[in-house]
């Protein structure tokens, strides 16, 4: 009898069962490479755990939603502080659900997010690069990128937006890679997740528009204008009606964060400061050349040879999303917390590439492995360390920010009255502030002290008045820049008729740098005036807009006063700010 042989691959030549176990072992040693990948990242970041001072804003703003005030900093004065109302609210869900302080679910939500981001997008990247019917062994070259970089380890937890973040970007790169490796439509629910971005950071409108635009463009031309309608209403329909819901709520087009840095003004020296300290400790140009040559040269030359147009779209809507983000974020001038918003366009740059096959081609993208090995044990910033206490070197929980075991230091604070920074002030407090504490750094402070103690943010975050100061000069903190003169302090916390002197707000401001007008104008004669201007004209319609209690009416008001509201610009000093309103609302 003739002998019968093992049917052949047509793809690779060899036998069928041959290729099916040269696939499963490359499948297996794939997973090892991206695990271990993982596994260094994940260890990086548990290391690096930590809780920022502006994290607990974030908790606070949790505080509020349980103690029934709604999504605000302090109660009775509806002001956006959070940047991220999905991190928000994230948090509010998960500390209804989970059995653990809310600091942790932060710390751990952060990292678990991030680790889920870098997950997404490796296998989003291995939808891109692999050959329909064909196993690869899969290197981890973006993916090990971004799991070496200490400041992906620093800036996964936080207690900030920066995991979900991760985990977003992670998401739409699956997804998307997902609609490019198939033949149908994208769905409503992919368009619905790439719209949301500005839910997560209000910049992400850079890099959602981009991937939209590709899918738009290569995926619905079967259904023609209708078809894309349904995508974009799909995509935008939750920004818009959290955008309606800001306006009429706040009173604001934007967090008020964004209205303290200015984000709309351009600060590119500080930008290319910020670049410079993101990029050169870690030598990440060389990466990122590599990742260029050794990762998106051959990935597109595949692509286009084999035509995959909407993988193409795709490829090239990252770029451009990722460079787009990292240029706003250059133009503001950056942050000051080191690296932290230039990581998300650096994920989504190297997102597509996150694996690569290990073939001749991509050869060149085993370069990387030097510089891994270089950066995992010796690459270091300065800057990228956690932060909060001298004690603890991974600060968590209240107890570990303030290094004190077993209690909280507050012992500068019994109760009642007004305090600026730690000290008491001798003066009465106005009513419905008693007590209330003026504080540059409103985060933890704010948090310990609870959801009934009134913080005034004196660097603007928190507080619509001060967001609004004219900024008069840059360069102070990024984002920070405008510190709330005394006169106004006083004006927004001690009752008229209760004398309070200059050196009351003076003593323990570090940050805090009134303008005394050099010397030519009493105190009580600013605070007068600081008084006088907040009940005048557009100063007026802002406290009612943000204060007065949400009726319907109140609603539609704020809702058509938002834009006019948010451009609104107080000078700082408080006897320009009254000629300014006062005189201007003044009957001929």
């Amino acid at each position: 009898m003739k002998r019968l042989e093992r049917p052949k691959d047509p793809l690779t030549g060899n036998s069928r069962d041959s290729g099916r176990a040269y696939g499963a072992t490359a499948r297996s040693l794939s997973v090892v490479l991206a695990c271990a990948a993982l596994g260094v990242f994940l260890a990086g970041a548990w290391n690096y755990r930590w809780m920022a001072d502006d994290g607990f804003i974030h908790l606070r703003i949790v505080q509020q939603i349980e103690a029934g005030h709604g999504p605000v900093f302090n109660a009775g004065e509806r002001v956006e502080a959070s940047t991220s109302p999905a991190w928000t609210w994230l948090l509010a869900a998960a500390d209804v659900l989970l059995p653990m302080p809310l600091e942790w679910i932060a710390v751990l939500g952060g990292i678990a997010l991030s680790v889920c981001g870098l997950v997404m997008a490796m296998l989003g990247a291995a939808r891109l690069t692999q050959a329909r019917g064909r196993s690869h062994l899969l290197f981890p070259l973006g993916g090990l990128v971004l799991a070496v970089l200490p400041a992906m380890w620093l800036n996964a937890s936080t207690g900030l937006e920066n995991g979900l973040a991760f985990a977003w970007l992670g998401a739409c790169a699956w997804l998307l890679a997902r609609w490019a490796d198939g033949t149908g439509s994208l769905s409503g629910w992919t368009a619905a997740l790439v719209g949301v971005g500005t839910l997560v950071r209000p910049e992400f409108i850079l890099v959602s528009l981009p991937l939209l635009a590709a899918a738009v463009g290569f995926g619905t031309s079967a259904r023609g204008i209708r078809g894309a309608v349904r995508t974009a209403l799909a995509a935008f329909a939750m920004p818009v009606a959290y955008e309606l819901f800001r306006m009429g709520y706040y009173a604001s087009l934007t967090p008020n964060s964004g209205i303290a840095k200015e984000a709309g003004r351009s600060f590119w020296s500080a930008g290319w400061t910020y670049l410079h300290n993101t990029v050169d400790p870690y030598w990440l140009w060389v990466p990122l050349v590599i990742a260029l040559v050794g990762g998106y040269a051959p990935l597109l030359h595949e692509l286009v040879t084999r035509q995959r147009q909407r993988a193409i779209a795709l490829v090239l809507a990252c770029l451009t999303a990722g460079l787009l983000d990292a240029l706003f974020i250059v133009r503001v001038g950056g942050d000051f917390y080191h690296a932290r918003l230039l990581l998300p366009p650096l994920f989504l740059l190297l997102a597509p590439i996150a694996l690569v096959p290990c073939r001749k081609l991509y050869l060149g993208a085993l370069l990387v492995l030097p510089w891994a090995a270089v950066a995992l044990v010796s690459l270091r910033s300065p800057d990228a360390q956690p932060r909060g206490t001298f004690t603890y070197r991974n600060p968590v929980t209240i107890a570990d920010y303030f290094a004190v075991m077993g209690g909280l230091p507050l012992r500068w604070f019994d109760g009642r009255g007004i305090y600026f920074v730690f000290t008491k002030i001798p003066a009465a407090p106005v009513p419905g502030r008693d007590p209330s504490v003026a504080i540059p750094a409103i985060g933890a402070t704010g948090y310990a002290l609870g959801p009934h103690v009134y913080i005034l943010d004196t660097l603007g975050l928190a507080d619509a008045l001060g967001a609004r100061l004219r900024l008069t000069h840059r360069g102070f903190l990024v984002g920070h820049e405008k510190p709330l003169p005394a006169a106004w302090v006083a004006a927004k916390l001690v009752l008229p008729g209760s004398a309070v002197g200059a050196a009351d707000l003076t003593t323990s401001g570090a940050l805090i740098v009134p303008i005394d007008d050099a010397g030519t104008q009493p105190f009580e004669d600013r605070v007068a005036d600081a008084r006088a201007a907040l009940e005048c004209g557009a100063l007026r319609e802002l406290q009612d807009a943000i204060a007065s209690p949400l009726t319907p009416k109140r609603f539609l008001s704020n809702l058509l006063a938002a834009p006019r509201l948010w451009r609104l610009r107080v000078p700082p000093e408080p006897r320009d700010a009254r000629a300014a309103f006062c005189e201007a609302s003044a009957p001929p």
